[in-house]
């Protein structure tokens, strides 16, 4: 599928929104916390991602980092770059771009964002809006060696292929939740960044 099929797909699809498994597991882990909408306005403190394509050979790979194993918080997992909103942020597209930048010294322009996925609630705390943008191919990156050990691409196409997302039954608080998985080289990719990867592949997958 070629660069403008795929931005067709993503713009003109349904937005599709993820698994009832996931959103019941967030539910449950608020409510064993005592995180509740009764004690906060929201639990949930707003935060958003990044996911660049790169043009290549007529379609796209995507951009993924490996976060620092020295992380309190989901250390050495495969991520998009992002992070929570800073007061100084305009908005959410503003936290996505700043937050790429501190993280892999990608610049990326609000005129290159295509558009959004879902704002995915996290066990963590924060709900995260991924947004999709294109990115120069002859980026430089720049990693922050406190943040991330290493970045890295993925052809799009593999990743959305719905035969490499891997989907485990996982128990948690006696309920049985789909957790996703891809592999990919020697990365393995779970966890939120499988969701939204689960839920692009929904829009964008249709018998390449």
């Amino acid at each position: 599928m070629n660069q403008q099929q795929l931005l067709s797909r993503f713009i003109l699809a349904p937005t599709a929104d993820y698994d009832e498994s996931h959103q019941l597991r967030v539910r449950q882990h608020l409510a064993a916390h005592s995180l509740t909408t009764q004690q906060h306005r929201s639990p949930f403190k707003p935060a958003a991602v990044l996911i660049s394509l790169v043009p290549r050979n007529n379609t796209y790979n995507v951009v993924l980092t490996q976060r620092a194993h020295h992380l309190k918080h989901h250390p050495g997992q495969v991520a998009f770059p992002g992070g929570k909103k800073e007061h100084s942020d305009v908005d959410l597209i503003d936290t996505a771009l700043r937050e790429t930048y501190e993280e892999t010294g990608i610049i990326c322009n609000r005129d290159n964002i295509l558009g959004q996925l879902p704002p995915l609630p996290t066990i963590s705390g924060y709900v995260v809006t991924p947004y999709l943008s294109t990115i120069s191919p002859h980026y430089s990156p720049t990693l922050d060696r406190n943040e991330v050990d290493s970045l890295f691409e993925v052809p799009l196409e593999y990743l959305i292929n719905p035969l490499n997302i891997k989907s485990h039954k996982f128990p948690v608080n006696g309920h049985l939740h789909d957790i996703y998985s891809i592999s990919f080289s020697k990365y393995s990719i779970w966890g939120a960044t499988a969701q939204m990867i689960k839920i692009l592949s929904m829009q964008l997958w249709h018998e390449i």
